[in-house]
């Protein structure tokens, strides 16, 4: 089995988490150079919620979106089952706030849900079911696209 060799490791200095530099994963230069980015899609004032987190954390959090639409796995990601399936947050947090991106990676995008600020070890209920109900108009858009598709090659 092979294992990635680690070469550094990075502390940042507005967080406490700690990222690991990998020559082949972070390597942007080979093969990813010619590969178009998956596009990020902000639901409902997620975008306006997030350039509301310190520069600090959003430079991670931006990272870390980069990463995804690279098609690799951020090092600091949870499943969050309570909203659906294949919805993960990005976690970030300074000396007083965890902050958290909710997304879901589609086929052709990454849906980032919601983002929010936190002082508890839990997801509010509020957050939950605000991100929720995001996901479902996500599905229920790719159902009705799907649905136009269809029809469109009936029609032909």
């Amino acid at each position: 089995m092979w294992l990635p060799q680690v070469t550094e490791v990075i502390v940042t200095k507005h967080t406490k988490n700690v990222y690991t530099s990998n020559k082949k994963s972070d390597d942007f230069s080979g093969s990813t150079e010619n590969q178009p980015l998956v596009p990020v899609v902000f639901q409902g004032d997620s975008r306006r919620l997030l350039r509301g987190f310190p520069d600090g954390v959003q430079s991670d959090i931006g990272y870390a979106l980069y990463r995804l639409q690279l098609g690799q796995t951020p090092p600091d990601r949870k499943a969050v089952r309570e909203v659906g399936a294949g919805v993960y947050e990005l976690r970030e947090e300074d000396q007083k706030t965890w902050y958290r991106v909710l997304y879901v990676r589609r086929a052709n995008e990454i849906q980032v849900l919601h983002c929010f600020e936190k002082r508890s070890n839990s997801i509010e209920q509020k957050d939950i079911e605000t991100a929720k109900a995001r996901l479902k108009r996500v599905l229920e858009a790719e159902r009705e696209e799907k649905r136009n598709a269809k029809q469109a090659l009936r029609r032909k």
